[in-house]
């Protein structure tokens, strides 16, 4: 595998691995600062629609992103890169490494936002970057459905893998995780899970509107690099 062609996904594993370490470390939590808080995001989104854009607004906003690089425990952060390193290799060879990382934002910040919306009052910070997997998840389920595509090839496995058994293993993967987490006692977000599938199908829907097969979306991308 050319690692060089998955620069992003090392990227946003790497910075992940680096703010949790920085936490574990110095035994703080960084939640508070950079986590999405629902009633916060809620004041801030009110904020704007008045017309009102303010400093601590502006923070607020960034936290739909930051909230995705902290991670709560080892169990959380190994499973979620576990899942990022399949999904976003898998969406990076489709879609391109960069288009994969814009698609790994909007799926964060779709998750975020229904999270929000379905816990308006909820003044616990939400981390983790399970919603912005779940949209990848999403995604690279959305393009197995509509497309034609190529076995794949991600490292470690030792062979290519057919398409539809990964979209399989997204679904499975989605559900199991829905489930593990109701296990648990403290809150989960799983509203950001959801949100975060259904921006990636969402996403997968346009392309392959746009684009109904992989070959007219690859010709498409070579015409745009030039």
């Amino acid at each position: 595998m050319n690692f060089y062609r998955h620069l992003s996904v090392c990227g946003i594993i790497g910075l992940a691995a680096i703010v949790f370490a920085y936490e574990l470390v110095g035994r703080t939590s960084l939640a508070p600062g950079w986590g999405t808080i629902p009633t916060h995001a809620r004041a801030a989104f009110n904020g704007l629609l008045a017309g009102e854009l303010t400093r601590e607004s502006i923070q607020t906003f960034a936290t739909l992103v930051t909230s995705m690089f902290l991670h709560g425990s080892p169990e959380h952060i190994l499973f979620n890169m576990v899942f990022l390193w399949t999904f976003g290799v898998l969406t990076s060879d489709l879609l391109g490494q960069w288009r994969m990382l814009a698609i790994f934002i909007l799926c964060g910040i779709g998750g975020a936002i229904v999270h929000t919306v379905l816990n308006p009052d909820s003044s616990a910070p939400m981390v983790g970057a399970s919603g912005a997997i779940c949209g990848l998840e999403g995604i690279y389920l959305g393009l197995a459905l509509r497309w034609q595509l190529p076995f794949a090839d991600v490292w470690p496995l030792a062979h290519p893998v057919p398409p539809m058994q990964l979209g399989a293993f997204a679904v499975i993967g989605f559900v199991g995780d829905m489930v593990l987490l109701a296990t648990h006692d403290e809150q989960i977000a799983y509203g950001a899970h959801l949100g975060g599938l259904l921006t990636g199908i969402t996403i997968a829907a346009a392309i392959t509107t746009i684009y109904p097969t992989i070959s007219g979306y690859n010709r498409a991308s070579r015409k745009a690099r030039f």
